[in-house]
């Protein structure tokens, strides 16, 4: 029941966050905007509705949603959300190469259909994430050392307790997850999810010929993998939390990730859009503090 209720929580959570995010990024820009409860409906909605399919399509393209959601949900029974004890205690290198595998088939399906779009967004979702990798991999090696321990779970309750700003490595590994969260959900600076312009389109491109369920089941893998960043930010920066009694830890979650959602909002409500020619410097820049965050790990 215990491990249940963990993957339900980052099922109720996906939705939830993607809702905050849209309703403070419009409240900072003085609009009134969509309920936070908007996906929910969205979600509700897709799954009613039929599936659509290219008729140049391949079975490629018909298994790309389910194994995007499948291995989403796998990697959140591997995340510490309210508690140190995970439904699949997994090692970060199956963690990262399991955050790869949706992306690859997402690729593929943009691919598959033939689609002018399709082909470019997927062309440019995996140079993004060629130049997130280095960052992505050196601040999870440096969870894994700081935390002593080589499980995802293991490394961030690891974590020291108390004064987590007063230790730079902390501070740095956690600002290296917060660029690549951004990154890796497609978010402001580096995509648009709302964006109608198909020629500005990254992650939005690749799922354009997808419909009814495997639309839905698309959006719920990434709102899923979006709360699973934050927990990870929030989980390194608050690991007190893990340390709560059970009626406490599950809201102190859910506070925290409704706050995660807030700072993304109010990032994308203040900052545009940059060039695709920029992204590489923004991922440098993440790359750069992964890499400083270690060596001052190393050198203490």
């Amino acid at each position: 029941m215990r491990f249940a209720a963990h993957i339900v929580l980052f099922v109720l959570l996906g939705p939830l966050l993607v809702g905050v995010v849209r309703k403070t990024k419009a409240f900072l820009s003085c609009r009134q905007g969509a309920p936070v409860f908007q996906p929910y409906l969205d979600l509700s909605k897709l799954f009613r509705r039929g599936i659509v399919r290219s008729t140049t399509a391949s079975w490629v393209f018909d298994l790309s949603a389910p194994v995007v959601l499948g291995a989403s949900l796998v990697l959140a029974a591997a995340t510490p959300l309210w508690s140190r004890d995970v439904p699949l205690p997994m090692h970060f290198i199956l963690f990262l190469y399991l955050m790869a595998l949706p992306r690859f088939f997402q690729t593929l399906a943009g691919l598959d259909t033939g689609s002018a779009f399709g082909g470019l967004g997927s062309s440019r979702e995996v140079a993004v994430s060629a130049m997130a990798e280095p960052a992505l991999i050196l601040s999870f090696c440096g969870f894994a050392y700081l935390g002593g321990a080589d499980t995802v779970s293991g490394m961030v309750a690891g974590v020291p307790p108390g004064k987590v700003f007063w230790r730079p490595e902390v501070t740095l590994l956690a600002g290296t997850m917060f660029l690549l969260l951004l990154a890796e959900n497609a978010r402001i600076p580096v995509d648009d999810p709302a964006t109608h312009l198909e020629l500005t389109m990254i992650h939005e491109a690749m799922v354009l010929d997808h419909a009814g369920v495997d639309f839905a089941m698309i959006q719920l893998a990434s709102a899923v993998r979006l709360v699973l960043f934050s927990a990870l930010v929030s989980g390194i920066i608050y690991p007190e939390a893990f340390s709560l009694p059970t009626f406490l830890s599950i809201p102190a979650a859910v506070v925290k990730i409704v706050l995660s959602g807030a700072l993304i909002g109010a990032i994308e409500a203040g900052m545009a859009r940059m060039r695709l020619s920029r992204i590489a410097s923004y991922l440098l820049v993440a790359t750069m503090l992964g890499a400083i965050a270690l060596a001052v790990r190393f050198a203490g």
